[in-house]
């Protein structure tokens, strides 16, 4: 299962001339990354991986006139 979260914050800045967004994005909550086996042999053992991206972390910040 895959879950992204996102969580915003939105304010005047610079006496009330100026809005600001401040964003928080977190892409694949509850991956921590790895490798994962894809492929087996006839005998059980991994033949092939994956590499699983962890977590992203993403801070944006957007200004508005």
């Amino acid at each position: 299962t895959y879950v992204d979260m996102w969580v915003s914050y939105t304010t005047k800045v610079f006496d009330d001339r100026v809005r600001m967004k401040v964003q928080l994005n977190v892409a694949n909550v509850f991956e921590s990354g790895g490798l994962r086996v894809v492929g087996v042999n006839y005998d059980g053992s991994p033949n092939a991986y994956r590499i699983v991206d962890p977590r992203q972390i993403t801070l944006t910040t957007k200004f508005d006139f």
